[in-house]
């Protein structure tokens, strides 16, 4: 019989293994997703069972370009959670691209086809190597002309064979080495593209008695985002517009997204939302500028119209920031860098300054300069997330929908869903449910995603501007367009079964009605002529006047009457010296302003109509005016 005897200290250790917490990788599967403008809330799901105790629950195979600060979770059981802590793990890869597994494929097949060659080849070299040394045929005996003849032909013929053989496999060896060698190439840009690492997100648990634990996890992802863009067409100008709304998804984040339930967002975690405040403003006498200065300041300016600004983001240690926003401050104009970290972005003299800023590192500012090319560091944001300590609560099943308002119009072929979302810094967002299923997978390429189509009503009508081009151009007017969620984003043109070329659908600057240009339309023709017998110049005293009568035509060619706006102008005097008189302009409507003619007329089909306007200027007779 044996006996074990537990030492004080021995025992001890015993009572710190026991009293060590128990560790279970969960199965946690991605269910939902929320695409906002830049960065994506993942949401995952798991179930375990737990025993009484405390115990670490793994979530693993995370993002590991994850925003700590965003992490959540809910519990649903006889249980309390502990703690929340994530942290990377570089030990375990992320799952291979389907393009890395098939290129990786195809080089172990290009290496086993290789191996056969070389082995073949050498087989070849030995049979070379043979009859070569067996060239002495019988020795001190001699041998028949006839036999020595035979023996010299299957040696000349083999050999012969042998070399071709040789050669064709020397070239096929040469060929695989040159595929292999792309296909590393490939592979090495693919590898270099992301952080293959993964990250793990650790939950700590008290149990009080056996139960079923269900398990809600959300948190941001980066490297992901969503923009927006339409297909317009219009089949004839009696009927309505046909809008067709769809998103551009993309994400690099690490995990693939495979069947999941998809939400876009229009809101953006990455803006902040801190209101403004008005500071006391102190009046002060306007410094005296030196014109060195000056010019300077002139320099800048002109180099800031020149173009655009590029660069490169990165964090401390120079690693690229993929997906970064880069804005010009005090304007709409913003774009994203790509996945290496680059951008580029126009500037005007309105501003010069960049706000720079991407999800987990601190925003910066910095002023553009005349070299246009900058490389922008971006420091971690101070605020990570070590250690959360939560407690556990129900979860609701019904996730978004319990929020959603469905509003139904009947300029909509399907229904569109929007809420006003609650975030950190409570912006009024849209969220578009996605009815099916969609796999995004983690590959850094846009995936179209259908959101909802428009038939809606629109009153169409042509523009042409004959002094400037003679191009007549389709525009549609909508009302009643906020209902409809739009935002703004590229379209792409199709007009009775033509494409047209892209627009863009401005709904930021809209007012009660969106106009939209729909491109030019060869149907109608537009033509302006200087009448040459109502045109003159004569002279009175130490004065010359100039007289001028233009004919605007428009032809209308196509098969429904259409309503058009004509638009021209007359001359401003600069000086008193200078008078314009006699205008007449029939039908227009005058801008005393800015003396822009404005006509707005219908023709019918296969008709035209013709316009006329006049002027006089009087000026000096010893000076030169351009009239034309």
């Amino acid at each position: 019989m044996i006996k074990i005897i537990l030492t004080p200290v021995v025992f001890f250790f015993f009572i710190i293994l026991s009293a060590q917490s128990k560790k279970q990788v969960l199965e946690s599967k991605i269910n939902k997703v929320t695409v906002f403008l830049e960065g994506s809330q993942v949401e995952r799901n798991a179930k375990t069972q737990l025993t009484p105790g405390k115990q670490e629950l793994v979530f693993s195979n995370i993002s590991p370009d994850i925003d700590k600060q965003s992490i959540q979770l809910k519990a649903d059981g006889n249980l309390t959670v502990l703690s929340v802590i994530h942290q990377q793990n570089f030990l375990k890869e992320q799952d291979k691209q389907e393009e890395i597994k098939v290129l990786e494929e195809r080089k172990e097949k290009l290496v086993s086809d290789m191996n056969k060659e070389r082995n073949l080849l050498m087989v070849y070299k030995q049979e070379e190597t043979m009859l070569i040394k067996n060239q002495a045929i019988g020795g001190n005996n001699g041998i028949k002309a006839t036999d020595l003849k035979d023996a010299a032909d299957f040696q000349r013929t083999r050999l012969s064979e042998i070399y071709q053989k040789q050669q064709e496999i020397e070239k096929e060896i040469k060929k695989i080495e040159t595929e292999s060698g792309k296909i590393n190439l490939q592979l090495i840009t693919l590898h270099q593209k992301s952080n293959m690492s993964t990250s793990e997100i650790i939950v700590t648990v008290q149990a009080k008695e056996n139960t079923t634990a269900n398990f809600n996890l959300t948190y941001l992802v980066k490297k992901s985002g969503w923009y927006p863009t339409y297909d317009v067409r219009v089949k004839n100008i009696s009927s309505p517009i046909n809008l067709q709304y769809k998103a551009n998804v993309f994400q690099n984040s690490g995990e693939d997204w495979k069947d999941v339930k998809l939400f876009l967002s229009t809101g953006n975690p990455n803006e902040k939302g801190d209101k403004p405040q008005i500071n006391p403003w102190y009046l002060h006498y306007q410094s005296y500028i030196q014109p060195v200065q000056i010019i300077e300041d002139m320099k800048q300016q002109i180099g800031l119209m020149t173009g655009a600004i590029s660069g490169k983001i990165t964090d401390d240690k120079g690693n690229p920031i993929s997906f970064s926003s880069i804005q010009v401050k005090g304007t709409k104009t913003g774009v994203t860098s790509d996945a290496n970290g680059n951008f580029r972005i126009p500037v005007g003299t309105e501003s010069n300054t960049i706000v720079v800023s991407s999800i987990g590192f601190e925003s910066r500012e910095f002023v553009a300069n005349k070299n246009n090319v900058v490389n922008v560091t971006l420091q971690p944001s101070k605020t990570n997330l070590s250690e959360v300590v939560v407690t556990g609560y129900g979860i609701s099943n019904s996730g978004y929908n319990d929020f959603y308002e469905t509003e139904k119009s009947n300029k909509r072929k399907k229904d569109i869903s929007a809420i006003e979302t609650s975030i950190a810094y409570q912006p009024t967002t849209v969220i578009y449910e996605i009815k099916e299923p969609y796999t995004i997978l983690n590959d850094g390429k846009t995936y179209t995603v259908d959101i909802d189509a428009f038939e809606i009503p629109a009153l169409y009508e042509y523009y042409a501007a004959p002094k400037l081009e003679p191009e007549v151009y389709l525009t549609a007017k909508i009302i009643d367009w906020q209902e409809l969620n739009l935002q703004p984003g590229e379209a792409n043109l199709f007009f009775e079964g033509t494409y047209l070329g892209q627009s863009f659908l401005d709904v930021l600057n809209a007012g009660d009605t969106l106009n939209l240009s729909l491109g030019k339309d060869k149907g109608v023709v537009v033509k302006r002529t200087l009448l040459k017998e109502f045109s003159s110049k004569r002279f009175m005293g130490s004065n010359k006047t100039d007289s001028r009568q233009y004919e605007i035509v428009v032809r209308n060619n196509k098969q429904q009457p259409i309503s058009i706006i004509i638009e021209d102008q007359l001359p401003i005097s600069p000086q008193k010296e200078i008078e314009v008189q006699e205008k007449k302009y029939e039908g227009a409507i005058l801008n005393e302003d800015t003396q822009k003619l404005t006509w707005t007329i219908s023709v019918e089909s296969k008709k035209e109509s013709k316009l006329a306007f006049r002027y006089e200027v009087k000026y000096p007779k010893d000076k030169t005016l351009i009239l034309d």
